[in-house]
């Protein structure tokens, strides 16, 4: 399957231009393989459909679920309310309006998927998920003829934030983590931006992009973005509204004490069942390892799945013999006890991987939740627990995962006569080699080996005589081989780099596609942010790329720029 849109630029590397327009094509292949949980889930293995309430090769599994939405209940008004004060201060409110009314509709369902606050969004694929969900949002609002929202569910609870406050950058050809160093230990959302370094943190990210023509006015809306942040998720949400408020995309911010206010019947809900969620959320974990899909979700029977706040860290709640625990802490609370806070104090409560889906489940009209290949897997082992609070799982449907491939790459390429799939996979330094390998003229590891044979024929009669002599000069004589050989593999490695000197040129586009391709021999998507993409193509191209339909399945997109 191919798409096309027009980009233009010029044949300089990393300059992008206004000049003649050329056509970007997006081609499809299977990274997946032919087994393993995700093949069988996108197939529609019975083995994996058990986990699910909908099968995903069903063409009718939508209108099923709006026949299980329509015979429930959902607060669209106080959402509404909620998301109108959210956009009122972000760009795009306009926008945001138009999706906003069709939410406050009784008939409305929702696309749902969503992410830690990342700085500067995080990974490619954090926009990869908001633009798939916008896409599944407009087709299925076309094809049931019903609102259908997008709405991106920012997981601002979260506490890890390691994972979060850093992205990649390359510096001398290597890529390494950038972190931002300010100490916190609480949740996203309730850290307040150091500013100051913040600039600092953002200057290493500019020093390290290569100057284009859209650079500089890259470098200005992000600092205007910063200047206007409060904490870190306020962050998230105005870099993720730069790029998709065009489209409407609503923007949840899980630990907002308004929505935790919306939420507290379900956390009494969770704090009652403890034990089910507990029970069936094991039940699931232990089926789904039996099927050989390994173990997404590993955690103890006693886990509550529930976090509490305390003393501005968020600290998880374990529930044993009829009381829940505070980990860390003498803290120990009774279902009422616990109860009892929770109506006081709603916002110190959050969810985790396991109670997170049914909150949203319970919150939303959830017509879909886009989902990141490794999020399928434990959403898989929790359907049990759904189905006990009379819920269906929705359809789960993988994001859109993508690559990018500049034209030069590509040009290069189809020079050579090299297969993508390759470089992708991390295997550009063995290519690599071998080519370098195949085109020298001079046996150079031929004439070493056998040069080494011959060192070790003629020195052992010197070895011998020496061991016969003295064992001091037993020691002194392999020394002697072994510095011998030494100056030989020194002649080597110089023979080779003069022989590679030669041929640097070629071999710079080796290392660049693989750069491109596959940096630190990862998925270019979990490497690269979106601002290294808009430095190179600029924003208006970056967002049509974003805006640009594609199919949601599981294979992976290959954009040729």
């Amino acid at each position: 399957m191919e798409h096309n849109i027009i980009l233009c630029y010029d044949e300089e590397e990393f300059s992008f231009t206004k000049g003649t327009s050329k056509d970007m094509e997006v081609k499809e292949i299977n990274l997946v393989g032919n087994n393993g949980f995700l093949y069988d889930y996108t197939n529609g293995i019975q083995t994996c459909n058990q986990f699910f309430d909908y099968t995903y090769t069903d063409e009718l599994k939508y209108k099923a679920r709006l026949d299980h939405l329509n015979t429930r209940i959902f607060h669209r008004a106080e959402l509404a309310d909620y998301f109108e004060q959210i956009h009122s201060t972000l760009t795009y409110a306009k926008e945001a309006s138009i999706q906003i009314e069709k939410l406050r509709q009784l008939n409305s369902v929702v696309v749902v998927g969503g992410q830690q606050a990342g700085l500067l969004t995080g990974p490619l694929y954090t926009v990869y998920k908001a633009m798939s969900i916008i896409l599944l949002a407009k087709q299925q609002e076309e094809e049931l003829n019903i609102p259908v929202v997008p709405i991106f569910w920012v997981a601002g609870e979260d506490h890890d934030l390691d994972e979060i406050r850093y992205v990649y950058i390359e510096r001398n050809t290597n890529w390494k983590k950038h972190m931002y160093h300010e100490p916190a230990v609480s949740s996203a959302s309730n850290i307040k931006l150091n500013h100051e370094e913040m600039r600092k943190w953002l200057k290493g990210v500019y020093a390290s992009l290569p100057e284009t023509s859209h650079t500089n006015t890259l470098i200005d809306k992000v600092n205007v973005i910063v200047e206007q942040a409060k904490t870190i998720t306020d962050f998230f949400k105005r870099m993720m509204n730069w790029f998709f408020g065009c489209e409407g995309l609503l923007l949840l911010d899980a630990h907002d004490p308004e929505i935790r206010k919306l939420e507290i019947p379900f956390f009494k809900e969770l704090i009652n069942n403890v034990e089910h969620v507990q029970e069936f959320q094991q039940q699931g974990a232990r089926a789904f390892a039996n099927c050989g899909y390994g173990e997404p979700v590993v955690t103890e029977r006693e886990n509550a799945h529930l976090f509490l706040e305390v003393k501005d860290e968020r600290r998880r709640l374990d529930f044993q013999e009829g009381h829940f625990l505070v980990r860390g802490t003498d803290m120990v609370y009774s279902k009422e006890q616990l109860l009892q806070l929770l109506e006081a104090h709603p916002e110190r409560f959050s969810n985790n991987v396991v109670t997170r889906p049914l909150m949203q489940e319970w919150l939303l009209p959830v017509l879909a939740f886009v989902s990141g290949p490794g999020e399928i897997k434990y959403w898989a082992t929790i359907k049990e627990v759904f189905n006990h609070f009379h819920f269906k799982m929705p359809p789960v449907i993988p994001r859109i995962q993508m690559t990018v491939v500049p034209s030069r790459v590509n040009k290069w390429l189809k020079e050579l006569n090299y297969d993508i799939l390759p470089f992708m996979n991390g295997e550009m330094k063995s290519l690599r080699d071998s080519w370098l390998e195949e085109i020298t003229p001079y046996p150079i590891e031929d004439v070493i080996s056998k040069v080494k044979q011959d060192i070790e024929y003629h020195h052992a009669p010197l070895r011998q005589l020496a061991e016969e002599m003295d064992p001091t000069l037993r020691e002194l004589s392999e020394k002697n081989l072994v510095i011998l050989n030494n100056q030989i593999e020194f002649m080597e490695r110089k023979m080779k780099n003069f022989h590679r000197q030669k041929h640097e040129q070629t071999l710079s586009k080796f290392t660049e596609s693989g750069r491109w391709l596959a940096p630190l021999n990862r998925p270019q998507e979990r490497v690269f942010h979106p601002i290294l993409l808009m430095n190179v193509i600029g924003e208006v191209d970056l967002k049509r790329l974003l805006s640009t339909e594609m199919s949601l399945n599981d294979t992976h997109k290959i954009v040729y720029l």
